[in-house]
């Protein structure tokens, strides 16, 4: 079995979105730690890169898409198109970290039922940051009540991406597709 490519406009969006998150899990990290927010100082800077890379990260959402809409289209389907397959691989989620479960040879999928789900919620994780971070960044338009449950929401988004991310990075290394996984390591 084998399963398509990924195109170079496809990386570029993956690649992209990868480096503002990196960079925003990274900046968020320090200002939200006090003993790392002291260690590193210039908050002024750690709070503008943060805020560069969310524009960045919204930016490259945007505008990739729009400039090539017919690549993207290929993989919005692909992503949101889920199989009897995809529901079986739920059944056994915990084969996919024991590096057990084995795709059907039936039909090549570009992505399993794991991969659409991340794909899922670290978009909608994404949308939660961007839009709690509004009230956090322009401060003095909202309610003290509205700032502080928008934090709140924000601190709680960065941990599920942060999580999600680790999840994701630990299959892409280790799964049974992944680089130094089972199935690697036979080809």
């Amino acid at each position: 079995m084998t399963r398509t490519p990924a195109s170079a406009t496809e990386k570029a969006l993956h690649w992209s979105v990868a480096a503002a998150v990196l960079v925003l899990l990274v900046t968020g990290v320090v200002m939200y730690v006090p003993s790392l927010s002291q260690i590193v100082g210039q908050r002024f800077w750690v709070r503008t890169s943060h805020l560069v890379a969310a524009i960045v990260l919204v930016a490259v959402v945007l505008v990739l898409p729009a400039l090539r809409r017919g690549e993207l289209r290929r993989l919005e389907r692909d992503l949101s198109f889920w199989d009897r397959a995809d529901w079986d691989w739920f059944r056994r989620p915990w084969d996919v970290f024991l590096s057990t479960y084995h795709e059907p040879a039936a039909e090549p999928r570009r992505f399993n039922a794991g991969q659409k789900l991340l794909a899922a919620l670290v978009a909608s994780a994404l949308v939660l940051l961007v839009v709690s971070g509004v009230p956090m960044y322009w401060w003095w338009l909202f309610a003290g009540e509205v700032v502080q449950r928008a934090r709140d929401l924000h601190v709680l988004a960065s941990f599920a991406v942060t999580a999600l991310i680790a999840g994701h990075v630990y299959l892409a290394a280790f799964g049974p597709s992944g680089l130094l996984g089972t199935r690697s390591a036979k080809r």
